[in-house]
């Protein structure tokens, strides 16, 4: 008599996923990426982590919990450090950015030339991969109160009747440390808004000036929309690098006169090696790092997303 098999339920569990490797090329993608995960664990992870220890114990070692992130925001020193480092914000940031997108738009709407680009690419280089500390002791040179060169000019051209002490007055330092940051990162801004602009379509454009579009509705109407997300990471890693700021300042001023140019960096730097409080440090450094998260965060939902 013939019998029936007996059929049996499809299992319902879910498929293990399967989370070694399976191929040759994918174990020898892990084995590349372990070295360079490696790294980022030494040089990011770990510091972070002790700086998480850091922020929540004594200086004897012992647990003080949320102790030293309220003694780091409430010193007054923190206040007159964030009001430099706004107001040293407010003068390199803006500046940056109108300077980068007029040396962008003059080489991309006026050269032509691929050669004359490329030589204009490499001076723009130049000044961004100069170490800061080598850009300070060299503005030093300039901005110095008797041997500076900007004073000897000044003087010689008959435009000043008298030496101005750039290092030592609260206005003459500020200007002389913006004055180094701008001419260092301008470039930059210029490198990044330039890629940006190769990225309009030209068709575009030349139906634009067809229709007799001014430069300015062109720019505002068809290059900008093209620009904005660069803009916006461009704004953000400024911001990143007016809140790190150190080298040149340091070099320049060390922060004087008095705590005019006392930076955020600077007063961290105080704390930790001057007061020798790397609790409080740690602390104030872990809240900056938590507010570029979340500035990070903010940014990132106004840029366009691909999506297939």
């Amino acid at each position: 008599m013939f019998e029936a098999p007996e059929l049996t339920a499809p299992s319902l569990a879910p498929e293990r996923r399967r989370w070694r490797p399976s191929t040759r090329d994918e174990r020898l993608a892990y084995k590349l990426l372990l070295p360079v995960l490696g790294t980022v664990v030494v040089i990011v992870t770990l510091p972070l982590l002790l700086a998480l220890r850091d922020a929540v114990v004594g200086r004897d070692g012992t647990f003080v919990g949320l102790a030293n992130f309220t003694r780091a925001l409430s010193d007054p020193g923190l206040l007159k450090s964030l009001a430099a480092t706004g107001l040293y914000g407010l003068l390199v940031i803006p500046t940056q950015v109108l300077v980068g997108i007029g040396l962008a738009l003059l080489v991309h709407r006026t050269i032509r030339s691929p050669a004359i680009r490329a030589v204009l690419y490499v001076l723009a280089i130049i000044p961004i991969v100069i170490p800061p500390v080598a850009v300070g002791v060299v503005a030093r040179l300039i901005f110095g109160p008797d041997y500076g060169v900007l004073n000897y000019l000044l003087l010689e051209a008959g435009i000043l009747q008298r030496e101005i002490p750039w290092l030592s007055s609260p206005v003459g330092a500020m200007v002389a440390v913006a004055s180094v940051d701008v001419w260092q990162w301008t470039p930059f801004v210029y490198l990044v808004l330039f890629a940006g602009l190769q990225t309009v379509p030209q068709e575009t454009v030349e139906a634009s000036q067809v229709d007799g579009a001014s430069s300015w509705q062109q720019f505002w109407h068809i290059e900008l929309p093209y620009l904005r997300p660069l803009l916006l990471l461009v704004l953000f890693f400024r911001i990143a690098d007016v809140l790190r700021v150190f080298d040149h300042v340091f070099v320049l001023t060390g922060g004087g006169p008095g705590d005019t140019t006392q930076f955020l960096s600077l007063w961290l730097y105080r704390i930790a090696f001057k007061f020798s409080d790397a609790g409080q440090a740690a602390a104030l450094a872990v809240v900056v790092m938590i507010a570029m998260t979340i500035g990070y965060s903010v940014v990132s939902r106004f840029l366009p997303v691909e999506r297939e």
